[in-house]
């Protein structure tokens, strides 16, 4: 059975270096201040999410002043603060050079004494989960004592949602993720690996953040929309944190990362393991949020192997590159079934080979893969009640 948690929530206007300190010391005074979650002179590591090179005003990153206005508190109890992400592609010096660049990240360096994670090496960890036992991890977290996990909020095309618990996807090196989603294809199994990744993750997490001041809707987790939210979530519980936060927009029940967690007793079904208002939250609902519905290739349920193939093939968004497409190459090489090739310097993809796990559309650059739908799926959605304005 899992133990009460409490979620803790400070309200943000925008970006402004005082506004966001102060919201950040404003939450962890709740907590009880940063002393009594990290030890003195402990080497943490501040896991943030860097998906790629995006501006921070494109609202797929955690914000530079969260993690300042974090590491500013850190650097009160211990001088050993790194900062860093493994984001996808190569996890060497020159790819996180540009991510850290690019996503503002250098800011961390620049106004505060907390670094930036150059450790690229990685070690192989016995993560003992339900579908995943040995897994290669970052350094950066295995030669951490304590980790402080924050991440943004936003959409994903495949899993639903992207919080506190998808974030520590990046533990594991960049180019070992595409292994990962050609191994883990299916979304329960997906679902079922993030819960391991963080369950082996957890005796060091001392602290989970999600960045909701600016959030991403549509099609997340890069290609979406910013969308202004006005919070800063806490909490030490990662899976409480993602249905607090996913209750701003949605059922935290519904989506397959927390249902997962729940089948797992990690969460309760009615969330009465959350200490948390949430009729009051409810005051802070989004009621125009655009959340992209979540596919799932069991619509039959526990039916014959043949309904169940006909479901993957018919009842799934397919990803088309649009003309916007500058034939970059990054989707092909990321993606985990090769399903992609470049002819005549435009993406193409073979629909037969998709595992529809939707890591080209989070790649892209230029942001030129859409989405098609089948009038089954169109159907299957409206008749089982779940609709989206993706659909």
């Amino acid at each position: 059975m899992s133990d009460i948690v409490a979620v803790y929530t400070q309200k943000c206007a925008d970006y402004g270096e005082n506004n966001i300190q102060t919201a950040i010391d404003h939450l962890l005074s709740q907590m009880g201040g940063i002393a009594s979650l990290v030890p003195k002179n402990a080497k943490v590591f501040v896991k943030v999410n860097l998906v790629r090179e995006m501006s921070p005003e494109k609202c797929g990153t955690t914000h530079p002043e969260v993690a300042v206005a974090i590491c500013k508190q850190l650097l009160t109890v211990t001088p050993y603060v790194t900062v860093g992400d493994s984001c996808a592609g190569m996890y060497n010096k020159g790819m996180l050079a540009s991510v850290y660049a690019r996503c503002g990240m250098t800011a961390i360096e620049e106004r505060t004494a907390a670094k930036l994670n150059q450790n690229f090496e990685t070690g192989e960890a016995c993560v003992n989960g339900i579908v995943l036992r040995n897994c290669e991890i970052t350094n950066a977290f295995l030669d951490a004592d304590v980790v402080i996990n924050v991440t943004k909020l936003k959409t994903h095309s495949f899993t639903g949602y992207t919080g506190a618990v998808k974030n520590l996807f990046g533990l594991i090196p960049g180019m070992v993720k595409v292994e990962m989603h050609s191994r883990f294809p299916n979304l329960p199994d997906f679902c079922n690996l993030l819960v391991d990744i963080c369950e082996f993750a957890r005796p060091k997490i001392v602290l989970n953040v999600i960045d909701a001041v600016w959030g991403m809707d549509g099609n997340g987790p890069t290609n979406g929309k910013p969308k202004f939210m006005g919070q800063l979530l806490a909490s030490t519980d990662p899976y409480a944190l993602d249905a607090v936060a996913v209750s701003m927009f949605g059922d935290p029940t519904e989506m397959p990362v927390l249902q997962a967690a729940i089948k797992r007793g990690l969460l309760q079904q009615d969330l009465s393991n959350i200490r948390f208002d949430f009729k009051q939250w409810q005051s802070c609902r989004i009621s125009d949020f655009d959340a992209p519905p979540v596919d799932h290739v069991d619509f039959f349920g526990n039916q014959p192997a043949w309904i169940n193939r006909i479901a993957k093939r018919y009842m799934v968004k397919r990803v088309y590159p649009d003309k916007t497409c500058r034939g970059c190459g990054k989707c092909a090489t990321h993606c985990p079934a090769k399903a992609i090739t470049l002819v005549n310097r435009r993406a193409k993809v073979d629909q037969s080979k998709c595992i529809h796990c939707y890591c080209c559309q989070e790649l892209c650059p230029f942001n030129a893969v859409r989405f098609r739908t089948s009038l089954l799926y169109k159907l299957a959605r409206r008749f089982s009640g779940k609709r989206g304005k993706n659909t």
